[in-house]
């Protein structure tokens, strides 16, 4: 079919932007005589090109209009960006004069064709009118697709069946009913999360197969948010989502198959007669389950335990007797269980208690679930005949974490005095359970510390205050600070560095801690280095990260990525733990010597082996025992002690800083000793900042 036949029987307009009206008359009636229902509106510029548009609407914009012509595309152009009418619309050139360089440039600037011969002027035209009759053709398609796929977008949404849309195995969207199927509470949760990674066991092969095809069907085994696996017929059809293609895919939970005698028996051993629900004894292997494999993989919060407990059972029976009071419990479970969704597993607990195995939920997340259940208990009214009753409740939780004991029969027996603390304060309350740590056992002291001191680590509650160390000897070249790290309590509060450091060690955090400590301490060094303020810090290691080869290692790879200038960064190491460790410090030491970090003795004197330790680990600096300093101004044998580890030192060519230093007339001892450093609450108590005059000194 010619370009002739195909638009012979569709009206069309075209503008002719050019300064003769009779070039545009004769136009019309050529493309009329060649059997067009052509219409041809004129304009002699852009500005009346414009009005013209606005006026009548014009399928194509031929332009004649000489050396001028280019101002014109480019005027149409910008409107085509903001005008949806001029938008799509081919801008046709005649320029019988023009240069293939400039043809070229017409085309840059937008021109859909640039005609040079007139004897192609009707051709090329009738070429244009047919791609603007698609164009337009193509716009009022897509608006109604655009339409009828928000219309089923609608239906979707409201759609009891679950329904989601994947791309490149990729979720990009999911109704209600999918979120509710599998746990999650949003679609923000979900999107962009490929879909095998639901998939368990031979069922990911399968499906990855399976997302490569249209309009298939197969059953899987799906992984909820909960943790739980599920049974889930799913069936496929291609589909478009904001305009893309994808796939659709309809999801339907398999439910328990109780057709032979086995199975019937394994789902009965599983279920509580009455309500349907898992029962206690099923539940409390997932739990232990549960509890094993967030060890294995160190999850952190990656689960949560849920009582919700009807406290009014006895009122409640006397109006609707036992019989009703089964009825309102299986019911009202039902009512749970979806509520709870897949995000956890629900089982009856006691007579009128019911509990929750949730995964993946951290703590705000369970109390907001544990909030929505009691509201939903709010709100429930069970009606028996003409007698209509209300539940009331409370609800207590925990978050299962790799400090949680592996006894099930614990955790529920804590979450049971969390839902007991709750009742007390009237009904429809949530509580978490939090040990007393006056009255708790051991166990839930260390428990309870690991939570806290995690969650400071991931709240960023830990700080660093800073010790001026002072120059006794006019060396002004560097800032020296002494480095000490404080934990904050959730409402700000401090909490006891002894307190909270003894804990972290029970717990097997402490190199976490000193892992925050070093990459701090980098920051500020950097941080001042950038400022042009050369600081150097002091700063403590545990025990255990001396002893681990893999904290010195981490050690000199962060001090490598630091490229500090110098030694700005300092270790102290007791002496007292020294002897144990010297061949592995002397390596430690050298591998950090190059890297900008040195090593010093700290508590140094007040023991007969240091100083043959420092013949086995020579360190620049020393600093003298705190013991040293008790009472210093008063007590003459300290006194004398100081002096003689001071000259010993100096004869080694080693610097002393003594700490401790807490009034004027101690500091007037040490001075003529030869002592090159101090530091103490005299000259200032360790503060948040990194501000000290070093000169007054």
């Amino acid at each position: 079919m010619t370009a002739i036949e195909s638009i012979e029987n569709t009206p069309f307009s075209i503008l002719h932007v050019t300064e003769s009206v009779n070039d545009a008359i004769a136009l019309r009636g050529e493309l009329r005589n060649a059997g067009m229902q052509a219409s041809v509106h004129h304009a002699r510029d852009y500005d009346t090109a414009r009005a013209e548009l606005a006026k009548h609407g014009c399928d194509v914009a031929y332009i004649d209009f000489g050396d001028r012509a280019m101002g014109v595309v480019q005027a149409l152009r910008k409107q085509a960006e903001r005008d949806p009418g001029v938008k799509g619309m081919p801008l046709v050139v005649y320029s019988e004069a023009a240069s293939p360089e400039q043809v070229e440039e017409l085309l840059e600037a937008g021109a859909f064709l640039v005609i040079t011969d007139e004897l192609l002027v009707e051709t090329l035209l009738q070429r244009a009118v047919e791609f603007a009759l698609v164009y337009r053709d193509r716009e009022r398609t897509s608006g109604q697709l655009a339409r009828s796929e928000l219309r089923c977008q609608k239906l979707i949404d409201g759609s009891s069946e679950a329904v989601a849309y994947i791309q490149d195995g990729l979720h990009i969207y999911a109704n209600q009913a999918y979120l509710d199927l599998l746990g999650f509470s949003s679609v923000d949760e979900l999107r962009e999360e490929p879909l095998l990674d639901l998939a368990v066991g031979d069922s990911a092969q399968r499906l990855k197969k399976f997302l490569k095809t249209e309009d298939a069907e197969d059953t899987f085994t799906l992984r909820t948010s909960g943790g739980h696996e599920i049974e889930v017929r799913v069936h496929s059809t291609g589909a478009s989502f904001d305009g893309e293609p994808c796939l659709q895919i309809f999801a339907t939970e398999v439910k328990d198959e109780t057709g032979d005698v086995s199975a019937q028996l394994e789902y009965f051993a599983r279920r509580d007669l009455l309500t349907g629900l898992y029962n206690r004894s099923y539940l409390f292997e997932q739990i232990e389950a549960r509890r094993e494999e967030i060890a294995r993989h160190d999850a952190g919060d990656s689960g949560a335990l849920l009582l919700l407990e009807i406290l009014n059972h006895d009122e409640i029976k006397q109006h609707i007797g036992t019989t009703g009071m089964d009825n309102l419990l299986t019911e009202f479970g039902k009512q749970v269980e979806e509520l709870v969704g897949g995000k956890g597993l629900v089982a009856r607990h006691g007579a009128f208690s019911f509990l929750v195995l949730l995964g993946n939920l951290d703590r705000d997340a369970t109390a907001e679930l544990a909030d929505q259940l009691n509201a939903a208990a709010r709100d429930y009214l069970y009606t028996q005949d003409t007698t209509s009753v209300t539940v009331s409740t409370s609800a207590g939780y925990l978050v299962l974490d790799e400090n949680s004991p592996t006894n099930p029969a614990v955790l529920v027996d804590r979450i049971e005095r969390a839902s007991g603390r709750a009742a007390q304060e009237g009904s429809y309350q949530t509580r978490m359970y939090e040990p007393d740590l006056k009255t708790a056992s051991e166990r839930e002291q260390d428990e309870a510390w690991a939570r806290k001191i995690k969650n400071a680590l991931r709240d960023s509650r830990f700080s660093l205050v800073f010790q001026p160390i002072v120059s006794l000897t006019g060396d002004r070249s560097l800032s020296r600070f002494e480095v000490f790290v404080r934990m904050l309590e959730e409402d700000g509060s401090l909490i006891s560095p002894t307190e909270f450091l003894s804990q972290a060690e029970r717990a097997d955090l402490i190199q976490s801690i000193d892992r925050w400590v070093v990459l701090s301490a980098l920051k500020e060094i950097r941080t001042g280095l950038e400022a042009d303020d050369r600081i150097k810090l002091f700063i403590r290691i545990s025990d255990v990260s001396l002893h681990d080869p893999e904290f010195s290692e981490w050690l000199c790879q962060r001090m490598e990525s630091a490229q500090l200038p110098e030694g700005l960064l300092v270790i102290q190491v007791g002496v007292d733990k020294a002897g144990h460790l010297l061949s592995h410090l002397a390596k430690m030491r050298e591998s950090l010597e190059p890297l900008g970090a040195e090593m010093i003795l700290d508590g140094f004197g007040s023991g007969d082996e240091d100083f043959r330790i420092l013949k086995h680990l020579p360190v620049p600096i020393i600093k003298v025992a705190r013991s040293l300093l008790e009472d210093f101004a008063r007590d003459t044998a300290n006194q004398q002690r100081v002096a003689e580890v001071v000259e010993q030192v100096k004869e080694s060519q080693m610097a002393v800083i003594v700490p401790n230093v807490e009034d004027a007339a101690s500091l007037q001892i040490l001075w003529p000793m030869g002592v090159d450093f101090v530091q103490g609450n005299f000259i200032q108590a360790p503060q948040e900042g990194l501000e000290f005059d070093f000169a007054q000194f």
